[in-house]
């Protein structure tokens, strides 16, 4: 087997299209980087020729190219070419969902917006659990545990980085070494944090059969780290939470998905298949600006809800979520509601939305709120048109989701 195969699988085995690796994560992928590979950047160019660099034709034959390079802090960036990835624009990755104990350290942690394992365990050998963190991307939920006790819900705002153990960790982290992995992480404290043992009987047949955060008597695992565990259960510890009065899904919703929009907004600048004007235009329309706001215009004047046509007070909000788009249907017109900015805030997180016949649906959390605002008064559902219907019944189906995640836990 070639020695870079492994380098090649790693990267085949990424859900992002782009992956910041160190010298030093792929010296333990292929046994070693040479020399030459740490002095000179000739080493790392993308050699479509006949010549000896094989480790380049690997990575090139498997779709990736290098993009960027730093020798000096010895970190180099792959990205998916784009002509191997003519559908990747109609695929969006699924939300991925774990759990980390960290009784030790969840004070530094939470405080200082990150998790940090070290690469190993003390004795030298693999953790799973700690090469967890390499697996994590941006828009990723994780549980925190500590003290027995759900405290916090976060989403990953950066794929891992190698960093040093925080000095805050004091004799907590007296027995690491001191290079391990980092991952930054947008917290959100719960304000009735949850016990997991006391509803182990709802928890207990979702946990992973294979390094799971809980035992089956729903104390801690202190072997586990960084545990991932499934949408189902993940969701429950949601639901639980929204149950309990902290209310954080829709907040949790929101920072996943400005996240995931700046990871698909950094694609887009770095897409050279892209001419520079379309490059901004695509940009422009993930705020409701440009060529976007123009075409939602000439579908629709004015806000559905509060009868509003002066263009200043009124926001150009994507039916189907930018992120979620191709390129064409993020400057489509039919794709676009022009709405007053509270009715904006309520439709962009999925807490209101519409049937075909114009029909508003409100959820349970919105409800009190259109209420106070007297929308419903005087309400004449207007039908929409059939290219609009094919991405409403997109939003529809993440608000009927929405709104059944929050039944679970009643």
């Amino acid at each position: 087997m070639s020695k870079y195969k492994p380098l090649v699988a790693f990267l085949n085995e990424q859900p992002s299209d782009q992956v910041t690796l160190p010298f030093n994560r792929i010296d333990e992928l292929v046994g070693g980087l040479p020399r030459s590979a740490r002095d000179y950047e000739a080493w790392w160019s993308n050699s479509r020729t006949e010549d000896s660099h094989t480790w380049a034709h690997q990575w090139l034959a498997a779709g990736w190219e290098r993009t960027r390079l730093d020798l000096a802090k010895e970190l180099v960036t792959f990205s998916r070419s784009s002509s191997s990835k003519p559908l990747a624009q109609n695929v969006t990755r699924a939300t991925s969902y774990w759990w980390v104990n960290h009784k030790q350290t969840f004070r530094s942690e939470f405080e200082g917006g990150y998790i940090w394992s070290p690469k190993k365990n003390a004795n030298g050998a693999k953790n799973v659990t700690y090469e967890n963190l390499t697996r994590v991307v941006p828009g990723d939920v994780i549980i925190s545990y500590a003290g027995s006790l759900v405290k916090a819900i976060g989403i990953a705002t950066a794929h891992y980085q190698e960093a040093l153990k925080p000095e805050s960790f004091g004799e907590a982290g007296a027995g690491w070494a001191d290079l391990g992995w980092m991952v930054s992480v947008d917290w959100l404290a719960l304000d009735s944090p949850i016990s997991p043992k006391a509803h182990i009987d709802a928890i207990r047949g979702l946990l992973p059969v294979r390094h799971s955060p809980l035992q089956t008597n729903g104390n801690g695992n202190q072997g586990c780290y960084l545990a991932a565990i499934s949408p189902e259960l993940g969701e429950l510890i949601i639901a639980m939470s929204d149950h309990q009065g902290s209310g954080p899904a829709g907040i949790l919703d929101a920072l996943s998905d400005e996240v995931k929009k700046d990871s698909v907004e950094a694609e887009i600048v770095a897409d050279a298949g892209l001419r520079p004007t379309e490059r901004i235009q695509l940009v422009r329309s993930r705020r409701g600006q440009g060529l976007f706001r123009q075409r939602v215009l000439a579908v629709e004047p004015c806000c559905r809800l509060t009868g509003v046509s002066e263009q200043s007070f009124l926001i150009a909000s994507h039916i189907k979520p930018w992120c979620d788009c191709t390129n064409s249907e993020r400057l489509d017109g039919h794709n676009g509601l022009m709405l007053s900015p509270h009715i904006d805030h309520l439709f962009d997180r999925h807490l209101i939305s519409f049937e075909d016949d114009g029909t508003l649906l409100v959820s349970d959390m919105a409800a009190r709120v259109m209420s106070s605002w007297g929308i419903s008064e005087g309400f004449c559902p207007t039908p929409f048109s059939a290219q609009q219907k094919l991405y409403l019944a997109h939003h529809r189906r993440i608000f009927k989701e929405s709104q059944a995640r929050v039944h679970i836990g009643k």
